[in-house]
């Protein structure tokens, strides 16, 4: 499945810290958080890197639509309750709603430069 990814896309990817082996099981329409399991700080490293990296500019780009935040809890009683019930904030990530983010769309935001 690799020869279907961009050689900008591939290094990209290796840029952020995936494996050959993750890289190879990756095709164009691989989906950041919900294949690849990205999501909060980890996530936010990865569009840093298309950024900064590769110069996209990346305005327009709303983070919250394509993943969940590190810690749900948008309050410190929130947060408080979550981090004291194991696996609460893995269950509150897969009750929630984020569209997809596909690598086919990274890709074309590293050729264009820009998020469409």
């Amino acid at each position: 499945m690799t020869s279907e990814l961009s050689i900008e896309l591939r290094e990209y990817l290796k840029h952020c810290g995936l494996s050959k082996r993750k890289i190879a099981r990756c095709s164009g329409s691989t989906r950041m958080y919900h294949d690849l399991g990205l999501y909060g700080d980890d996530a936010e490293i990865f569009m840093e890197v298309l950024a900064d990296h590769y110069h996209v500019d990346l305005s327009g780009f709303e983070f919250e639509k394509f993943f969940p935040p590190e810690f749900p809890g948008k309050s410190g009683l929130t947060y408080g309750l979550f981090s004291l019930i194991p696996f609460s904030s893995y269950i509150s990530r897969l009750r929630g709603e984020w569209q997809p983010l596909t690598l086919e769309r990274i890709d074309r935001a590293i050729l264009s430069k820009r998020w469409e």
